[in-house]
């Protein structure tokens, strides 16, 4: 008795294991094909071809060492784009605009905008008293193997 319950407990036991496995490695399967490519323009790439991207647009540039080379988003910014795309997933995509409050703080004001370019003003709109989206440069990481010499 006590070694077919032991059997018992062994086979679950394994059981439990397999099941574990197999729903683990479907949920990184499907988890893997949503970061590598959603079907929206959007591909995970390495830090080399991220720095090569960045070397080929800056050799067509008259003057590389000014030019823009990102933006720094805060996540209430990434915050404020989600809940507008919530209520209109017809945007193209979002707009931060520079404001101060009436304290005088600098704040940013995030809109939708739409497919002709405009900025989507009938919807709700929303400000973040975060750290502006700077450009980089100045808000740049120096160091970063992207944008590093």
């Amino acid at each position: 008795m006590k070694t077919k319950k032991n059997s018992l407990s062994v086979s679950s036991f394994l059981s439990g294991v397999i099941i574990t496995v197999l729903l683990t490695g479907l949920y990184s399967f499907t988890q893997n094909n949503e970061l590598n490519d959603s079907g929206n323009g959007v591909t995970a790439i390495s830090v080399s071809e991220a720095k090569a991207y960045v070397n080929n647009y800056n050799s067509e540039l008259d003057n590389p060492s000014q030019a823009i080379k990102g933006y720094n988003i805060d996540k209430t910014q990434l915050e404020a784009m989600k809940l507008i795309d919530k209520n209109n997933s017809n945007l193209i995509g979002f707009r931060i605009y520079i404001g101060k409050d009436f304290t005088s703080k600098q704040i940013a004001i995030v809109v939708g905008v739409n497919n002709e370019g405009k900025d989507v003003v009938d919807a709700t709109l929303y400000n973040t008293q975060s750290n502006i989206g700077n450009p980089c440069p100045p808000v740049c990481d120096s160091e970063s193997p992207i944008i590093s010499d």
